[in-house]
């Protein structure tokens, strides 16, 4: 037996009502997977390996870091358009550093910049050049300043959007800083937060 749906005239205001709500719940369901399908994962950074190394001139060193960009999305892709790090040896003073984006992927033409695959963790590497010209920076940069030296606080500044498929994200701005990462005696593991 076949069932058929009455002509609208003749259904009841119940059913009427019935009908909106279930089309309601339906449009409601529709936009929650969405949302959820298209919500931004974590990703998370962590610092290892950072140290200290003289340059050719006498005055002249160098911090190293290796910067490390945990996606944790099973199917999202992050992209990033910018990664910026700055090194703070005090709360006044810090150096930009610079990062290789070596370990990322980048198609060959895209103006969503570096990608990083889904559950992946890329590895980066990062320096900056310290000049000891003047006495105030080098005694702040041996302790005897106003700083934490030797614990710095290194600063990681990313512009980042998410896409999975042909979908993809508003770009986002992710600052978080690692603390404590002790260049003199070469931190292992720094945690970003």
């Amino acid at each position: 037996m076949a069932m058929s749906i009455p002509p609208l005239k003749g259904w009841s205001s119940k059913l009427l009502v019935v009908a909106a709500m279930i089309g309601t719940l339906v449009v409601v369901a529709i936009a929650a997977v969405i949302i959820v399908g298209l919500t931004p994962p974590k990703v998370f950074f962590y610092i290892e390996d950072a140290s200290l190394h003289d340059g050719l001139l006498k005055q002249q060193k160098f911090y190293n870091f290796t910067l490390f960009a945990n996606n944790t999305s099973r199917r999202m892709e992050v992209h990033y358009t910018n990664l910026n790090t700055e090194i703070w040896i005090a709360p006044s003073e810090w150096y930009s550093a610079e990062v290789s984006m070596s370990g990322f992927k980048q198609p060959p033409v895209s103006i969503n910049g570096y990608k990083q695959p889904p559950d992946n963790v890329t590895k980066v590497a990062g320096w900056a050049e310290y000049d000891q010209l003047d006495s105030t920076s080098t005694a702040s940069a041996q302790g005897s300043g106003a700083g934490n030296w030797p614990n710095c606080t290194v600063l990681v500044i990313a512009k980042v959007l998410f896409k999975v498929g042909l979908a993809r994200t508003r770009p986002y701005h992710i600052r978080v800083s690692c603390f404590p990462v002790n260049f003199q005696d070469t931190t292992r593991y720094a945690n970003c937060t």
